[in-house]
């Protein structure tokens, strides 16, 4: 038997095809065109005995304009060989990526915290947004990355404020795969602009070359940017609660070949009486929006 096809009132089985042996009467085959018919010695006309189906008598077919038309894929398979013949690697994909993902279906949702950086929020927004699971995460990651790779990484994302600027570049281009831009303001002046992957700045009509065209991460050449464009020097950050010790480590950082920190590039946006939003794009859809003042 290759399958079965409900009726009305009544299951029918698929016995096998039109070339089958030892043909059973009443039972269903499938025609060369994927028809199936009723085999019968004894009927010649469609009729509530067989729901309507054609007739075969193996040899000839009897079909009226009230036959009950149907198909092979109209019918459950249950022959394990037929089944298996139909299964592509699309299917078998995605029998598995659904089984897998069964096994592992929690919704990853990290909480934020009031110490998470810029990085740690951007990325904890997109998941949030996302509904991604630990799978999800393991399928979309290019070059792949391990499952054991990929929860060390949410581990840390769950326990750790401070996130990297190489751990961040790992979200966004290894495992999210998304783009994002980053736009500072002063009241409601728009400075600057920076968009990732282009990796392209708008600064307006004056050009930055000499400090775009350096190997700086692009958080360094942003500040590094607005020191000139707003001529800010050590005293323009000097307040009451910023000392000097704070001020000289974050221009030592700016100097070396060190990258930022996500910190530090905040840090400055504060003292420099500034503004900054991060926007996370999936495509041309946003995602999530950080905003700092």
């Amino acid at each position: 038997m290759i399958g079965v096809i409900p009726s009305t009132n009544k299951t029918y089985e698929v016995e096998g095809y039109f070339d089958s042996d030892n043909l059973v009467e009443g039972k269903l085959y499938i025609s060369p065109d994927n028809r199936l018919y009723v085999y019968s010695l004894t009927e010649t006309r469609s009729s509530p005995k067989y729901s309507y189906f054609p007739i075969w008598d193996g040899s000839k077919k009897y079909t009226t304009p009230f036959s009950n038309t149907k198909y092979l894929a109209d019918v459950t398979l249950t022959d394990v060989t037929l089944m298996c013949s139909k299964i592509d690697k699309q299917i078998a994909d995605s029998v598995l990526y659904q089984q897998r993902r069964c096994d592992n279906d929690d919704i990853l949702e990290p909480l934020f915290t009031d110490g998470d950086n810029m990085f740690t929020q951007c990325v904890k927004g997109v998941l949030n947004a996302k509904k991604y699971t630990l799978i999800d995460l393991v399928d979309m990651s290019t070059p792949k990355l391990s499952e054991k790779a990929i929860w060390n990484y949410y581990t840390a994302l769950t326990k750790i404020s401070f996130m990297r600027l190489d751990k961040w570049n790992i979200w966004v281009d290894n495992i999210l795969h998304v783009n994002y831009n980053v736009i500072v303001t002063k009241d409601s002046r728009k400075l600057l602009s920076f968009h990732y992957p282009k990796n392209t700045f708008d600064t307006g009509i004056v050009k930055y070359d000499n400090i775009i065209d350096t190997k700086d991460d692009p958080f360094k050449k942003i500040i590094k940017i607005l020191m000139v464009m707003e001529n800010i020097n050590k005293n323009d950050l000097r307040s009451k609660e910023i000392d000097d010790y704070t001020i000289n480590n974050m221009l030592t950082i700016l100097n070396s070949s060190r990258s930022l920190s996500a910190q530090l590039f905040s840090r400055f946006i504060r003292m420099a009486g500034l503004s900054y939003e991060v926007n996370v794009f999936e495509k041309d859809n946003l995602i999530f929006e950080y905003k700092e003042s």
